[in-house]
């Protein structure tokens, strides 16, 4: 029950961050967007890790959380860039049913039994990605691009990478791999930010919803490692990764967005392999 709760808080709070960091993007680059608010995620997480002692931390556990920052933040900035060029209600299932999907594959080549309905969940996950790209409509192609397709491929399989990352971190570490990965994507993509565009901070039209995304971002980050470390990671990660639902809510209530022809059919089927994928 604990580490159902605390990953459908991840999810919550990962939803908000995205349909933020998407609406950041679309005011100054995904890259400046992420920078900023993985600096302000590193400010709050060494916060974290300082304020709450680990009880035993190893070489190995900022290793990982380094590798999860790599992975998180170039799969954030593939994200926001799908959210800023595509349809939010269609890259954000996308992104999440291949997030889910990878980590639970992974889980069961180690040993983990899971129902069939489980297993047809994850088919079911990478059949959606393939409906929703397939979407022929007009209005699907000036709004959904190839471009934001793959974009929202690669961060799925981004997060994945993030996911295993934090999962091999020991269990007495406490915040200090959230730490660690933070500061390491905060001085890549930071460096990346001030190479490209010889500045840092991001203009003022997308100063406050990258703030909101980062402070955000971080919190769904403690409740998702929280979830690791007390339940198995195929319930975590498709748990972890019903955020969509948030977004689509976010996208059609406040940018009134809608879906159309087979495009509904893809996400439908993308949500429904999220929970079908929840049953281990």
């Amino acid at each position: 029950m604990i580490t159902a709760l605390m990953a459908t808080a991840a999810a919550t709070c990962f939803g908000v961050a995205n349909f933020l960091g998407g609406q950041a993007s679309k005011r100054d680059t995904a890259l400046a967007v992420t920078a900023n608010a993985h600096m302000l995620g590193a400010l709050i997480l060494s916060l974290a890790a300082f304020v709450f002692p680990a009880r035993a931390v190893e070489a190995a556990d900022v290793v990982w959380g380094a590798v999860a920052g790599v992975t998180s933040g170039f799969a954030v900035v593939a994200l926001y860039a799908a959210l800023a060029i595509g349809r939010m209600s269609i890259v954000a299932p996308v992104t999440a049913a291949i997030s889910a999907a990878l980590p639970t594959l992974y889980d069961v080549a180690q040993g983990t039994v899971l129902r069939p309905v489980t297993g047809a969940g994850i088919a079911l996950a990478f059949v959606a990605v393939i409906v929703v790209s397939a979407a022929s409509d007009e209005e699907s192609r000036k709004t959904m691009s190839v471009r934001a397709t793959v974009l929202a491929v690669v961060a799925g399989v981004a997060f994945s990478g993030t996911l295993l990352a934090f999962s091999f971190s020991g269990a007495e570490s406490g915040f200090v791999p959230l730490a660690s990965a933070r500061v390491t994507s905060a001085v890549i993509l930071g460096a990346l930010t001030v190479l490209r565009s010889r500045r840092y901070v991001v203009n003022r039209a997308a100063r406050g919803f990258a703030s909101g995304s980062g402070m955000l971002d971080s919190f769904a980050n403690v409740a998702l490692i929280t979830a690791l470390r007390i339940g198995p990671l195929a319930v975590v990660a498709v748990l972890g990764a019903m955020h969509p639902v948030v977004t689509i809510l976010l996208a059609r209530t406040i940018l009134g967005e809608r879906l159309h022809g087979m495009q509904r059919v893809g996400v439908a089927m993308a949500l429904v392999a999220v929970v079908m994928t929840a049953l281990p």
